[in-house]
């Protein structure tokens, strides 16, 4: 963060502090009698759907957008030979499709969230949902940000 923002940089003490605060602060919700149902929460939403919709993106950018034949020559250069047919398909075709697919499946197959006899409330599952979409978002918004100030037409772009 403080390469990106010089002004992070230069407060550094008071940026981690802000942060370790904010830490903190969320932390002590698990320490509450309700403690396990915010846990429940974060990890049924804020871990699963959003890391494989991360790592959807990532297997996307490096196989279609960076491109398979650039990488396998990365990977030459680190370790004395290309990578076989085998990755570069499980790379291209693959991983996409075979995370695709679980992410849809999860969706299909979705139920509101509880706990032993407790369910959670319509609004915990909205909250829920927003964690989940608070940290995957950046990704497509990110790219779309980068094509409209990129100059050129959408063809260069690309």
């Amino acid at each position: 963060m403080s390469d990106e923002f010089p002004k992070i940089g230069r407060n550094r003490e008071k940026f981690v502090a802000g942060l370790f605060s904010l830490y903190f602060i969320v932390g002590l919700a698990s320490c509450t009698q309700g403690g396990f149902y915010f846990f429940q929460l974060l990890d049924r939403y804020a871990a699963g759907y959003s890391i494989l919709i991360a790592v959807l993106f990532e297997s996307i950018a490096v196989s279609w957008i960076y491109g398979t034949k650039r990488f396998c020559e990365d990977i030459q250069d680190m370790i004395g030979f290309k990578p076989g047919i085998y990755w570069r398909v499980c790379w291209r075709f693959v991983a996409p499709m075979f995370l695709l697919f679980i992410i849809v499946y999860g969706l299909i197959g979705h139920e509101p969230l509880q706990y032993e006899d407790y369910i959670y409330p319509f609004w915990a599952n909205v909250l829920g949902w927003c964690i989940a979409i608070s940290s995957t978002a950046c990704i497509p918004g990110m790219a779309i940000y980068k094509l409209i100030v990129t100059p050129g037409t959408i063809k260069q772009v690309f």
